[in-house]
């Protein structure tokens, strides 16, 4: 008796539950087909072909360009800098996957509340504009992000395709910038610590300061003392070798533009094991450290390296210098870069900022300690 009965209980609550998605069905309206969709159905089979993405905001206004054949984007507003490849990227990818979770309200006076009004109406939103050629594939305006269901990987943000009248809240890593800055390509050079050997810096006077790596891997000293070279600061050594490590600018300007206004410059040779040399010039102007690169290849400086940088594999051919030297003169020759007071600093420091009597330099706090860049 006690099995029928949960038998038949059980028969009528999946009734129940029939019936009311039933219900749910009727009621629900016609014309949400595209509920739970991607945003952009059609945008993957498109994004080859997209070469402009504009970007209008209360914050900025500005257009990324791809020409020609290649993958390079550039920043129109900031004299066609190269912009960051991967950001460029990773923003139409994610556009592209972008998905629709809900239906919002198609009504204008509502819009502001969830920020998809437009810039034009003196909203917060983001209006992103995808062309191929002159014409348009895809039009966003990304509203303000709802809080709810955040940190759990995916976000969610409140969104109006552009020419339509209706709102949706959409998921996806939509973290997309409206600054023009952040979209410029920000590593200006990246040089293995590793495969330097020496450094050199020139003050405007004559005076020179060296640093050698002294046969071990991240290990550095002057010509004078190599491994008793006792510098203001344990890893100052290691820190102005690093200086070209993942370098990265505050801003850009190019050089044909640029005035030092009579401010003095500093030389630096950055010389690796494999014969690349690499030459700043930095001027300190009005707080901010402003350099050029450019560089060559020079046989006579190739070194045979210690065995544990040898076996690092981080050196490169003499026809791989030179293809490197090209690149770099290419993409760095015809700008000034400005940098922050660390890396303007190691750039432009003379011997007497550099060493210091046996006792008296300065400890590393106990949490920069074995940190490598």
């Amino acid at each position: 008796m006690i099995k029928k009965l949960n038998s038949l209980t059980i028969l009528f609550i999946i009734t129940a539950v029939m019936v009311v998605l039933m219900l749910i069905t009727i009621q629900r309206p016609a014309d949400t087909s595209e509920d739970y969709s991607l945003l952009f159905p059609d945008l993957y089979k498109h994004l080859s072909t997209i070469d402009t993405i504009t970007f209008n905001s209360s914050q900025d206004k500005f257009t990324l360009s791809k020409s020609g054949e290649g993958e390079d984007w550039f920043v129109n507003e900031r004299w066609n800098h190269l912009a960051d490849f991967n950001l460029v990227k990773r923003a139409l990818i994610d556009l592209a996957d972008a998905k629709i979770l809900e239906r919002k309200t198609a009504d204008p006076e509502q819009f502001s509340q969830l920020g998809v009004e437009g810039a034009e109406e003196g909203g917060s939103s983001i209006h992103i504009t995808l062309l191929s050629g002159d014409k348009e594939i895809s039009g966003l305006i990304l509203g303000v992000e709802r809080e709810a269901g955040r940190g759990q990987g995916t976000r969610r943000f409140y969104v109006r395709r552009a020419g339509e009248q209706r709102a949706w809240l959409a998921e996806g890593y939509l973290n997309i910038n409206p600054l023009m800055l952040n979209w410029i390509k920000s590593e200006v050079i990246n040089i293995a610590r590793e495969r330097i050997a020496q450094v050199n810096i020139i003050q405007p006077n004559g005076e020179t300061a060296t640093i050698m790596n002294i046969g071990k891997k991240d290990k550095f000293g002057t010509p004078e003392m190599m491994a008793k070279t006792v510098f203001t600061y344990e890893q100052l050594g290691y820190d102005i070798a690093s200086t070209l490590y993942q370098l990265r600018m505050e801003d850009v300007q190019p050089l044909s533009d640029f005035s030092r206004q009579g401010s003095e410059v500093v030389n630096a040779e950055f010389i690796s094991f494999d014969g690349l040399k690499v030459m700043t010039e930095t001027s300190f102007i009005d707080g901010f450290y402003y350099t050029t690169f450019r560089a060559e290849y020079d046989e006579s400086a190739i070194k045979t390296p210690s065995a544990d940088i040898e076996a690092l594999n981080v050196l490169q051919t003499p026809a791989q210098v030179q293809q490197e030297v090209a690149i770099i003169n290419k993409q760095l020759a015809s700008w000034v870069y400005r940098f922050g007071g660390f890396t303007g600093t190691n750039l432009m420091r003379a011997k007497a900022d550099m060493v210091t009597e046996a006792g008296q330099a300065i400890p590393m706090p106990a949490d920069m300690m074995g940190v490598a860049p």
